[in-house]
């Protein structure tokens, strides 16, 4: 499976799930969210062996496509972009399901004279909680100092919480703290490599509902 392949299977899927839906509310049945978070991080420069990431940065961007078959829980879809720069050249490129629980107010629609946060906007604004897990197919591509680039698949697994408060009736900017892993097998290695991290993001989505 290659990059081209991946970005035709997800436009697929856009175009299955942006269909015109029943009236609903944000994370209501019948409702999609779209959303993508981006993630940044710059590593100074240490004494860490030449395979760790040392002086460099990275770049992390997962957009994402849910739809709400029942209130409160999403299904869809997600990718993921990692990109890290230095003598080092790694992209990662992954995609997948994804599955996420939102908790919202007893409402149907976000109120329109809400604001970012419950103080701003008064006693009708509200965040809501979510969890999402991810798994996903994962694509890597690994150079080292201008040596030829090589190639390997295996997978990423994601699992998150945050809080998205709310833009107006449909929009949200969110933050997620969440925990992934992810293992690789290189050939001729006898093992699978792992690797964990704990990651921060934030992003910006919008629920699509007729109003």
């Amino acid at each position: 499976m290659n990059v081209r392949t991946v970005i035709a299977a997800l436009l697929v899927a856009a175009s299955v799930l942006l269909v015109p839906q029943a009236q609903a509310g944000a994370a209501d049945q019948g409702s999609l969210f779209i959303s993508g978070q981006l993630g940044l991080n710059y590593y100074l420069k240490s004494s860490s062996p030449g395979d760790s990431p040392t002086e460099g940065l990275d770049l992390t961007f997962a957009p994402r496509a849910l739809y709400f078959p029942v209130k409160n829980v999403g299904v869809g879809g997600e990718a993921n972009l990692y990109m890290y720069f230095n003598s080092i050249k790694q992209t990662n490129v992954a995609v997948g399901p994804r599955v996420a629980y939102y908790l919202k107010p007893n409402t149907s629609h976000y109120p329109r004279n809400g604001c970012m946060t419950p103080w701003l906007g008064g006693n009708s604004s509200f965040w809501m909680p979510f969890v999402g897990v991810s798994l996903l197919y994962l694509m890597n591509q690994f150079s080292y100092s201008g040596s030829p680039a090589t190639t390997t698949s295996g997978f990423l697994g994601r699992v998150g919480i945050g809080a998205a408060p709310m833009i107006g009736d449909h929009g949200t900017a969110f933050i997620e703290l969440g925990f992934q892993t992810q293992s690789l097998k290189y050939s001729g290695a006898a093992t699978s490599q792992t690797s964990n991290k704990i990651y921060l993001e934030a992003g910006f989505g919008a629920f699509l509902f007729k109003d």
